[in-house]
């Protein structure tokens, strides 16, 4: 790693957490501002993060904002997991916003994810009816359909299985099945 990789790495923690203490993280425009005449490099680095801290917090008024600033970061199953934790009431959330990025997440880690998620969802029965929705894209991801199939034997499984799309699965990527 780059002399200069490690020092965008501490700068980005400093930022971060005096933006977190201060609670400016909690509007975009601010902390943009607040980073207008630091080196482009870093700015970049750390509007990826940043961008990765607001979807995982369910912030999507702060997400739309970095993307629509052309900010872009590969969601994974983890980022999906903590996004989903934090869905806490019915109004439009980054996994809905974003859904064809869950639908065609390609990941490998889905155990704990998914059974904290199902935690999740069977913590509250009142907040249940705002996860369904989220619930039916990830669903909706190939990936999740074929872990879940090969471990039906976890309690998560049924909640997350699309069998329509399991019987597609078999007929037409019948490998990831295996």
């Amino acid at each position: 790693m780059s002399d200069r990789l490690h020092e965008i790495i501490g700068q980005i923690g400093i930022f971060h957490n005096e933006f977190i203490k201060n609670d400016k993280i909690k509007d975009v425009d601010i902390v943009l501002d607040e980073l207008a005449n630091e080196e482009e490099d870093l700015l970049n680095h750390y509007c990826k993060l940043l961008l990765q801290y607001y979807f995982q917090e369910n912030d999507i008024e702060n997400v739309k904002k970095l993307l629509l600033a052309g900010y872009k970061f590969d969601v994974m199953m983890d980022d999906v997991k903590a996004a989903f934790c934090n869905i806490k009431s019915g109004k439009e959330n980054v996994i809905e916003f974003l859904d064809e990025s869950i639908v065609f997440l390609k990941d490998t880690n889905f155990e704990k994810p998914l059974e904290q998620m199902y935690k999740y969802y069977n913590s509250n029965e009142e907040n249940k009816v705002n996860l369904e929705h989220a619930i039916s894209i990830i669903q909706k991801n190939r990936y999740v359909c074929a872990y879940v199939y090969k471990n039906q034997n976890k309690k998560y499984a049924k909640l997350f299985l699309n069998e329509g799309l399991l019987d597609s699965l078999k007929r037409d990527l019948p490998y990831l099945l295996k």
